[in-house]
């Protein structure tokens, strides 16, 4: 006699029946915890790997009992993953670089997850990347790797490729699994539910001072809460690590959610319309907290731009009342960050400790590491280690302030090589031009998210001009760049099939 019925084992069918399933999961679960901690006697690797596995495991069984969707479920952890820090770095070098480890991350175990269904389940063998994209990114690898080997770095450059790599692959599985019409809209309602959540924790940190004290999960660790003025401005981090990384980070993301509201996309119901308001206006706050004056210019660009280009692809009738809207939406905006004003002009007036004024400095330090090492640079990773060794301001900037220059492209430039930076800037204008390329298109929805991802990138490049980040970087701001990058790529792939 068969045990299955249809597909389905027969005792499972009832309440009754997965009601024992599950106690029996948890008795499991009770279990398996208890080999962990017994494991927990080896090293980290070891007891992080039996870990993982078991709850895999108890996850999977799970679903299936419970007949719960499962690549839907790993899908929105991994669009989660990006809003607060789901990582561990293994074998350690020093706590203060980033990555301090062989990094492992939430994204990248559910981005291979993804991937493995894209190959196997549905069998995809389109090509994802332009090949100009591909190109760049496998001269900016190369560049990485030649700068650990030519500078003689140490193991923490080889973890820093790693994370090159694995960003590369985020944003390849980005571009590759939501390159059709219904996931890319999940992504954009993932995207706008993350930055929603950040908004409000933001807003909890500012008003209630919780939480904090989470640096696990990426409300920031003491030194990067000391880094960032955060004690003495009361700045807040949300759970993207330092106060400038959360508003790098939701300058960034907010024109894409915001974009498709503005060009009135169908596509959308009207209840995820409202969510992406709610998104927008929780991004703004969260924004105006992070007291971050180098964010605060890219995301009003951004805005101002979106405004003025939104009614580009509207009708005649749907242009008609376009501008009284848009003010009317500003002013309400407005008059709802009253409350923070006192916040803005503190920020805009009082004395910032020297914060701007150090930047010329270590812009002059950077600039002398790059003279010196043009082709290669310092070796991934290994900007704060040499950034003594070629400082020749008069105030010794790099001991006066022992951190990276706070410009993404002179960090980048300084550690992989001027060829290198050259390739991560031309990364960004293939991006824009693949974005304006989509913008040609009749479908509305395609037309507004590559508009907001163009604006997006816009701001990505006017935060990072005042903000520090490696290449390896595991850091938000970093990942997010890829995010936006394999989203922008997915629009890309959509137009590409409609010409098939």
């Amino acid at each position: 006699m068969s045990i299955r019925t249809h597909g389905k084992i027969p005792f499972l069918n009832g309440t009754t029946g997965r009601l024992a399933v599950i106690c029996g999961l948890v008795v499991a679960a009770v279990f398996l915890g208890s080999i962990v901690i017994m494991a927990g006697g080896g090293y980290d690797l070891y007891t992080l790997g039996v870990g993982f596995m078991a709850f895999a495991a108890l996850a999977v069984l799970l679903c299936l009992t419970l007949e719960i969707p499962l690549i839907p479920l790993v899908r929105f952890a991994f669009i989660a993953s990006f809003f607060f820090k789901g990582e561990a770095n293994f074998f350690k070098v020093d706590e203060l670089e980033d990555p301090s480890g062989f990094n492992i991350s939430i994204t990248l175990l559910t981005g291979l997850i993804l991937l493995a269904h894209d190959l196997f389940a549905e069998k995809s063998v389109e090509k994802v990347f332009p090949v100009s994209f591909s190109i760049l990114l496998a001269v900016l690898s190369f560049c990485a790797a030649v700068s650990v080997v030519y500078s003689g770095s140490t193991l923490l450059g080889w973890y820093s490729v790693w994370s090159l790599l694995t960003s590369i692959l985020i944003a390849y599985v980005v571009a590759s699994h939501f390159s059709q019409r219904e996931r890319l809209i999940q992504l954009i309602i993932g995207v706008a539910i993350g930055v929603l959540f950040t908004g409000i924790v933001a807003l909890s940190q500012y008003a209630f001072d919780f939480p904090t004290n989470l640096a696990f999960f990426g409300t920031g660790t003491e030194h990067e809460s000391s880094g960032t003025q955060s004690e003495a401005l009361s700045r807040v981090p949300a759970f993207l690590r330092t106060p400038n990384g959360m508003a790098w980070v939701m300058s960034t993301l907010v024109p894409l959610v915001i974009a498709p509201v503005i060009c009135r996309v169908k596509s959308f119901t009207s209840p995820q319309r409202i969510l992406l308001l709610a998104a927008g206006f929780a991004g703004a706050v969260a924004v105006i907290l992070s007291l971050a004056r180098g964010s605060w210019i890219g995301f009003f660009t951004a805005l101002g731009l979106l405004v003025l280009f939104g009614w580009y692809r509207l009708s005649t009738f749907e242009r008609r009342n376009y501008f009284v809207y848009a003010s009317g939406a500003i002013l309400l905006a407005g008059m709802l960050l009253t409350p923070f004003s006192d916040r803005i002009y503190e920020r805009l007036t009082a004395d910032d400790q020297g914060s701007a004024s150090i930047r010329m400095p270590m812009m002059e330090n950077a600039w002398s590491i790059i003279e010196e090492n043009a082709f290669a640079g310092v070796g991934m990773n290994g900007y704060r280690t040499q950034m003594t060794k070629y400082d020749e301001t008069g105030m010794f900037v790099s001991q006066a302030f022992p951190n990276p220059v706070h410009n993404v492209f002179a960090h980048i430039t300084a550690e992989i090589g001027i060829p290198g930076g050259i390739a991560f800037c031309l990364l960004i204008v293939v991006a824009l031009f693949e974005c304006f390329k989509t913008m040609a298109s009749h479908d509305r929805l395609l037309y507004a998210l590559a508009f907001g991802a163009a604006i997006g990138m816009i701001a990505y490049v006017i935060s990072g001009m005042k903000e520090p980040a490696a290449l390896g970087s595991v850091r938000p701001p970093m990942r997010t760049g890829f995010l936006m990058l394999g989203t922008i790529m997915a629009l890309s792939r959509m137009r590409r099939s409609t010409l098939i």
